[in-house]
């Protein structure tokens, strides 16, 4: 039996959670026991496992840690550095995400491979011992955002984003986001922004994928916002006209 710890600081509660909600399936199979709590002065998942399921649980642990850098506190950074002039708050939420998936998969390359094998993985160290150079990138991305922005730019730069992504898709069903295994993705949960029409939009984008199939109609607002800011990214899959529900 392995006891397995992953910690952040108090206030990122919801970063702990976010691990908890994605690892709860695979839990259920291969740990005696797995809890979330806050210990005082830290947020904490504890999983009891059997030594022989812990490489696994391991890789997952590891994935969600680079999803929350990736996405959480990537988002913190530039949610607070990046206020161009001439977008309203949900074009510059989609902007964020935009700035987010465009380097998703790369940063979260680069934090793997900064978290070594431990008992305890402490998330807010990882980011302030180890990642010295990924913030260093965030900060050179940030000099480079224009002061002004308008939706036609934004609009552009979600379409160059979308066609590096080499044709990757991802999948709407029942408004949830799901990647080519099946596997829900739920990341707008990192930044807090899980609500309101844009929820999907932003979702789709957090996702880092190059194109999106509806499979399962969505509301009229999200269809136009997708629309409007994908265009011929967004494909209509066989099943999407048989249950309206605009």
């Amino acid at each position: 039996m392995e006891i397995i710890r992953v910690t952040d600081c108090k206030n990122n509660v919801s970063n702990i959670v976010y691990m908890y909600s994605g690892l709860s399936e695979l839990l259920n199979g291969m740990s005696r026991n797995f809890s979330a709590y806050g210990d005082g002065s830290r947020s904490v998942l504890e999983i009891e496992a059997d030594e022989g399921y812990s490489p696994m649980i391991r890789a997952e642990i590891e994935d969600r840690i680079a999803d929350i850098i990736a996405v959480n506190y990537k988002y913190s950074y530039f949610s607070s550095a990046v206020h161009p002039y001439g977008l309203n708050r949900d074009e510059n939420e989609i902007l964020l995400s935009s700035l987010i998936s465009a380097d998703i998969d790369d940063d979260k390359s680069y934090i793997r491979r900064k978290i070594f094998c431990e008992n305890e993985y402490s998330v807010d160290g990882l980011f302030n011992f180890r990642l010295a150079p990924l913030k260093r990138k965030w900060s050179e991305v940030v000099e480079y955002i224009p002061r002004t922005f308008d939706v036609e730019k934004l609009k552009d730069f979600i379409t160059f984003i979308l066609d590096e992504k080499n044709g990757t898709r991802v999948y709407v069903d029942n408004g949830k986001v799901f990647d080519c295994h099946f596997k829900r993705m739920n990341r707008t949960f990192l930044t807090g922004r899980q609500y309101g029409e844009y929820k999907l939009i932003n979702e789709i984008l957090l996702s880092g994928c190059g194109e999106a199939e509806l499979l399962t109609s969505v509301t009229q607002a999200e269809e136009d916002i997708l629309k409007e800011y994908f265009g011929g990214k967004i494909i209509f899959g066989k099943t999407y006209f048989c249950n309206q529900n605009n």
